[in-house]
């Protein structure tokens, strides 16, 4: 227990190594503490404790055959209900770590390894929407960040930049079998077209710290690293729309190599959890400023405007609601939605003005 204090402080320092090792030392003395007790049942709760707190240590120090094993055994005896349900929990996590390791893949500064985690999601096999979507917005935050290091002007509409798109395009590896995990790389090198960035794993490490402060719930801590609203809000709203829904893709995580150490960086909440820090940011409604939601069909969007766009949502009774859009919202959130069904959630203002919100896909069997 004092090592793995140890480790913990270690930890909080940022002292990787320090943590590492504590963490090893920690583990020998739980496990063999745990296989002490072996298989005398008569020891529970203590025995699948000894061997659940072993587990744990393994997998911190990345030792998965072991963490399996040590939980094996503490399930093999009978450990009382919620033990073993943390246990199965532990097995599930030592899994998913087993998905974000990167096996015969060598990944380079400017590449990463995105895994889904899901009811959806099978061995080397996914349902093509939850990854396909995912993977064409990852690709649109990966340029909209090399246009904010750029310092370009939020482009609201119109394609980017052909120098930049060729020199940021993604290519995708093959699913590998031990989950659904694809290495997503990009161009190596911009600097002889962007002096600004003078390496594309510059890009992918700034994304992907973003991503990490989302998952974190660090709102506050993303608005100083993003300080232009547009660029903000498409970064959130773009995030919302890779992580996870709960029940298809439970988790989507990245993993990326740099200087011989992998970092990993998982997203876990929902997006209406991703959503609901978000508002955090926003100004307090004033007294008659009232949030209302609308479901109907998205068929005009107009994008002309520098400040903001209009929206169109036909509902079931053929009214026409228009809509503002704020900037950053129309290009990359609001326009593939056009002609769907799909759910609004606006906010009524002062001179009659509804701003959006969110919008999402409809269910369609509602």
């Amino acid at each position: 227990m004092q090592l793995s204090d140890y480790a913990e402080e270690a930890k909080r320092k940022g002292e990787q190594e320090s943590f590492l090792s504590f963490t090893i030392d920690a583990l020998k003395h739980e496990s063999e503490a745990a296989l002490m007790l072996g298989n005398d049942f008569s020891f529970e709760p203590t025995r699948s404790v000894l061997f659940r707190s072993a587990a744990t240590l393994a997998l911190e120090s990345k030792n998965l055959r072991l963490a399996e094993q040590l939980i094996a055994n503490a399930l093999s005896g009978s450990p009382p209900d919620e033990t073993a349900e943390e246990l199965r929990d532990l097995l599930e996590d030592v899994y998913f770590h087993r998905h974000l390791e990167v096996k015969g893949v060598d990944l380079d500064p400017s590449e990463v390894q995105m895994s889904l985690v899901g009811d959806s999601v099978g061995r080397g096999i996914a349902q093509s929407d939850v990854f396909v979507q995912r993977v064409k917005d990852f690709e649109t935050l990966l340029y909209r960040t090399a246009e904010r290091h750029l310092d370009m002007e939020f482009r609201e509409a119109g394609r980017r930049k052909k120098e930049l798109t060729e020199k940021l395009e993604v290519y995708v590896s093959t699913p590998r079998a031990a989950s659904f995990a694809v290495t997503l790389r990009i161009g190596k090198s911009i600097q002889y077209d962007f002096p600004q960035i003078s390496f594309a794993g510059d890009i992918m490490n700034d994304l992907l710290d973003g991503i990490e402060l989302i998952s974190k719930s660090d709102i506050s801590a993303l608005k100083e690293k993003i300080p232009q609203d547009d660029y903000r809000v498409n970064f959130i709203g773009l995030a919302e729309k890779i992580a996870p829904d709960g029940e298809n893709v439970k988790a989507v995580a990245f993993t990326r190599v740099l200087n011989n150490e992998e970092r990993y960086v998982t997203l876990t909440r929902s997006k209406k959890e991703i959503r609901s820090s978000a508002k955090e940011l926003k100004k307090p409604q004033k007294e008659f400023e009232k949030e209302f939601e609308i479901k109907g069909t998205l068929l005009f969007a107009d994008a002309k405007k520098m400040s903001r766009g209009e929206i169109e949502i036909v509902d079931s009774d053929e009214k026409s609601h228009k809509i503002i859009v704020p900037r950053g919202m129309m290009a990359d959130i609001v326009k593939p939605h056009f002609e769907e069904l799909v759910v609004v959630t606006a906010l009524y203002k002062e001179n009659s003005v509804v701003e959006l919100q969110s919008i999402d896909l409809a269910d369609p069997e509602e």
